[in-house]
Formats: structure tokens, sequence, C-alpha cells
């Protein structure tokens, strides 16, 4: 076959391996996705990512307004009171604010996936700081105005992301038990009523102060317990016992104007997470713990009493458990150089065999780069069982021996299927060492190409390329 012709069909079957790992490359990806949609029905049947806010305690406050407004009647200007009836809560931040947790962290399967859940006890303690009622009403602005003011029974409310994962709940405010029911109980923010006449405006007054209206709002889903403010108190000291589960992610939000956050588990690889990192840190092969602290000044003075009814801006501090070895990342990233890695190994084959003046047929290019794409198919299949180091090395063992013994008849002598074999066990050894060193791939992959085309260049020097032969001595500088 005609040198040109030559470089023709190696081109087309390039084009053939390309479809080829692109089929290879979506299967990585339908494998990947499947496995979140699994993790994602863990989450479902069992709980979610978790965000712990709170606790706040909340002073409904329904407020009546009277404006003495003149009216015009048949029998004359007449001067009558106006009612406005509205209703917020007073949202009180902790003064100080601790959060501990410990987390047990397992992996529960579905399979062939996994995903790691975790089950956590938090101890949430603090303190309010509690002004006189009267200093958070509204007074009149004038004489023609009057304002009255009913307080609606306190209570203190903690949001979760997930309720589901609530396996237990207790604790003290004022060294009163609390007793939790489910949702926030928190009335829309700014929300108020007009009427017009003294009649309905008590109405309005007596429903409004009857019960908070468990509803979800800026506070999201969550708990809240009814409370008792003692006389003319100025500081509550709290304490909340939380069993919580969840999946993935856990998130507390430093409420406090001084927050102090403390978590511990056994999971060997966290990746901290929100808006602050830790201050202290140690993860070691059998856990991590982490300790945080802020304060208003480094929140920006977020409060959830600042909150609208439908927007709660807010800062979080917390842990995310990943996979550093997570297969179909590693297989995902291992794909990216299956273009590169053919096109060496066709080279190879090629360059050998012009060298040695060896006729290859094109079906024998093909079973070759067939072996090839089979690699990548087999790591990601021994993958999902056996783990991806054990996996890889599998297949590339199974590559190695198979293409050694394949090329050792093609090139009509078993010592180059050996040193075929050996090149190619070492690209598979400087891939595997590219993959496991994420920050120092770029300058690995760079290092291997220029040594690559280095040795292209040192064995091809006496190459004559117009006649496809060696040149003679005399014509070598």
């Amino acid at each position: 076959m005609k040198f040109k012709w030559k470089i023709i069909t190696i081109g087309l079957l390039m084009l053939g391996m390309l479809f080829v790992l692109n089929l290879v490359r979506h299967l990585v990806f339908e494998r990947q996705q499947r496995a979140q949609e699994v993790r994602q029905e863990i989450s479902q049947f069992s709980a979610g990512e978790q965000t712990v806010k709170g606790p706040f305690l909340v002073l409904p406050l329904t407020e009546t307004t009277s404006k003495l407004v003149e009216q015009t009647t048949p029998q004359g200007k007449v001067s009558a009171w106006e009612d406005s009836t509205s209703s917020r809560n007073i949202i009180i931040s902790p003064e100080q604010f601790w959060a501990k947790g410990q987390l047990a962290v397992e992996s529960l399967k579905r399979g062939i996936f996994e995903a790691p859940i975790y089950r956590s006890d938090l101890i949430l303690s603090g303190r309010f700081a509690l002004a006189p009622l009267p200093s958070y009403e509204q007074h009149p602005s004038s004489s023609r105005e009057k304002i009255s003011s009913r307080w609606g029974k306190p209570y203190l409310v903690l949001s979760l992301s997930d309720v589901r994962g609530i396996q237990n709940m207790g604790g003290t405010l004022a060294a009163d038990t609390l007793n939790f029911e489910p949702g926030t109980a928190q009335a829309a923010i700014g929300s108020h009523s007009t009427v017009n006449t003294s009649e309905k405006s008590e109405a309005v007054v007596a429903e409004a102060a009857a019960s908070p209206a468990v509803a979800k709002t800026s506070l999201g889903n969550g708990v809240h317990a009814m409370v008792t403010l003692p006389e003319n108190a100025q500081s509550l000291d709290f304490k909340l016992n939380l069993k919580l589960s969840g999946t993935t992610q856990l998130l507390i939000e430093p409420v406090g104007k001084e927050s102090h956050v403390a978590l511990a588990g056994n999971w060997p690889h966290p990746s901290f997470s929100g808006n602050f990192a830790p201050i202290e840190r140690s993860v070691t092969a059998q856990g991590f713990s982490a300790r945080w602290q802020t304060s208003q000044l480094a929140t920006g003075g977020v409060q959830t009493s600042k909150c609208s009814e439908t927007e709660c801006s807010s800062a979080s501090v917390g842990l995310r458990l990943v996979d550093p070895v997570d297969r179909y990342v590693l297989n995902e990233r291992t794909i990216k150089y299956a273009e590169l890695f053919v096109l060496v190994i066709f080279g190879a084959v090629f360059l050998m065999a012009l060298m040695r003046r060896i006729e290859i047929h094109p079906v024998q290019y093909a079973l070759v780069g067939a072996a090839l794409a089979l690699f990548f198919l087999l790591t990601l299949s021994l993958s999902e069982h056996l783990g991806f180091a054990k996996a890889y090395w599998s297949a590339a063992a199974a590559s190695v021996l198979l293409l050694g013994y394949y090329v050792s008849f093609v090139l009509a002598a078993w010592q180059r299927g050996v040193g075929f074999a050996a090149v190619l066990a070492a690209l598979y050894g400087l891939l595997y060492g590219i993959l496991q060193s994420e920050d120092m791939a770029l300058l690995m992959g760079s290092i291997t190409l220029f040594g690559l085309l280095s040795c292209v260049m040192i064995l091809t020097r006496k190459m004559d390329w117009q006649a496809l032969r060696p040149a003679s001595a005399e014509t070598v500088v």
C-alpha cells in the first residue's frame, strides 16, 4: 500500500475511533447521571441536605391605629374614628450563639450506587437579650391618633430545610422545658388589614391574637414551641438538643451577634463550605473536626428580622461530605485523555512498522484501536464493583497483555511485542499519575508530551521521509 494511502487510511480509522470513544464518553455521562438520580432518591426517602437556621424568639404584635377624621354627612361635618389593624412579628436573634455537633456518617447503597448520609447530635445554646415590650410598640404621631397594642403568645422557632431529618428534639428556655410542634408558626412579616368600623376592628384583633398562623414564609420549614416570658426579664438563656439526619451537606447559620460553631465527625474527606472558613480544622484518616467563629460585623449584620416575605439573605458555615475518589469523576477525567492516548499508540505502531518496513493492514490497526477503546469501557464497568484503582489496573493489565501478544505477531518478533507492551504499560502508569495528581495534571501532561515528541524526533533523525528509507551516513549531520 502506498504511503499516502496509509496516512489516509489511518486518518479514517482515527475518525472511527473518535466516534467509538464518544460512545464510551456518553456511557460514562449516563452512569454519572444515574448515580446522581440515586442520590436524590435516597435523600427523598431519608432526608436531604440540611440547613439549620435559628433559634429565634418571635413576639407576635397586633396594633390597632385609630385616626380622627372628618366626614361629610347630610347633617353636616361629623368627626369619627377610623380604625386600621396591622399584625407583625418581632423576631429577636440571639445575642450569643453556640452550636456543637457530632456527625456519624455512613454510606447508604441502592444497587451498585451509594450516597453518604449522616446522623448528627447537635446542641444549640445561647442567650437572647430582651428589651421592655413597650419599646417595640409604635407611638401616636399626633393628638388625632391613638394606637392600642395587643401582644400574642410568644414562641421560639427553629428553621430546618428538611424536617424529615428530625429524629428527636427537646430543650429549655429560661429553665422552662420546651415542647416543639411542627411548622415555623410565623405570620407574614409586615402583613396588615384595614377596616372602617370599630366593631370590625375588634374582630380582627381577636382573630390575630388567638394563635400564630402555621405557614411557610421567609423562615421556611421548621418547628416552634410556645414559651412564657418571665416578668421584667432582660435576658433568656436557651439550650436545644437536636438529633438530625441528612444527606451530603450540613450548614448552620451563625444567627447571633457573636456565634461559635464546632463540628466533628468520622468522615475523612470533608469539604468545608458556607460563607466562612473555619478558624481551626483537623482532618485525619479517622475523621475531622472544625471550629468557626463569627460576629455581627463579619456577617454584615444579617438578621432574620430584616427578611422580606419572599427572600431572606443569610450567611452559613458547615461542610459537605465529598468522595475524592468518585469513580465516575475519575472515569470522566480518564476519558478526556482517550483521543491523545489512541493517537500516541497508533503513532507508535505506525512508526515501528515504518522503521522495520513492515506492512500492517488497516484491519490490524482497527483491532488495536478497538482494544484501546475497550480499556476505557472495562475501567468504567469494573470500577462500579471494584473501585477505581483496582478497576484501572485490571483493565490496564488486560490491555497490555492482549496488545503485547498481538503486536508481537503483527511486527513479526516477540521482542518488539514486549517492547510495545512496556511502552504501553508506562503510558498507563503516566496516565494514572496524572489522574491522581489533579493539581499537577497540566505540568505532568506537558512534560509527557514533550518527552514523547523528543523520542520520535530522536528515533527518526536519520529517516529519509522522501524515499522512506534510512538516510546514508554521509547525509547525517
